[in-house]
């Protein structure tokens, strides 16, 4: 009975000893780590460059940079919204999330995006300044804009002069920062 018991626990170790991975073998990757969310003092702001086309219709493309040590991650539609001279958001002055700009061949729906640091994350509006033909009254113009980054909090307002005469639309947060 006592050689039977001494088999088994013979036959459960060697099994277990199986089981284990070879340390020769065996690559270290080190420890998983998540990112987390990036924070209102994680970011900065810069306005990259902007273009017009025909007929009134202009782009402007931002970039968040990630100014911390740590990767953090930004995912949605950042806030964009046109400000008037006491710095209340203008009548219509605040930009609509879109997966598909007018400039976009196909949808970019919004992704989890990761930023390392010193990185960047872009994004871009796009709006119609009523161009060649329009008859409409003059196009109220805003001098500066806010725009919060999606999950954070922290207002970062520029000096843009935007003239806007119709839709206001916004992008999802895109891993390539626009050039």
């Amino acid at each position: 009975m006592r050689e039977a018991f001494l088999l088994v626990i013979v036959m459960a170790a060697s099994a277990t000893a199986l089981a284990q991975p070879d340390s020769r073998t065996t690559i270290y990757k080190g420890p998983v780590r998540i990112a987390l969310p990036c924070r209102d003092q994680d970011l900065s702001l810069r306005h990259v460059t902007d273009d017009a086309a025909m007929g009134g219709l202009r782009m402007i493309s931002y970039a968040f940079k990630n100014k911390s040590s740590a990767t953090c991650t930004l995912r949605g539609y950042p806030r964009f919204e046109l400000l008037i001279k006491s710095g209340a958001v203008r009548p219509g002055g605040r930009a609509v999330s879109s997966e598909q700009l007018p400039s976009d061949d196909e949808k970019h729906p919004p992704q989890r995006v990761i930023i390392v640091p010193g990185e960047e994350a872009g994004f871009r509006v796009h709006y119609n300044t009523g161009g060649a033909g329009y008859l409409g009254k003059p196009c109220p113009v805003s001098r500066r804009v806010r725009i919060t980054a999606p999950g954070t909090t922290r207002h970062f307002v520029l000096r843009e002069g935007i003239s806007l005469c119709g839709d206001l639309q916004v992008s999802a947060i895109r891993t390539e920062a626009p050039q």
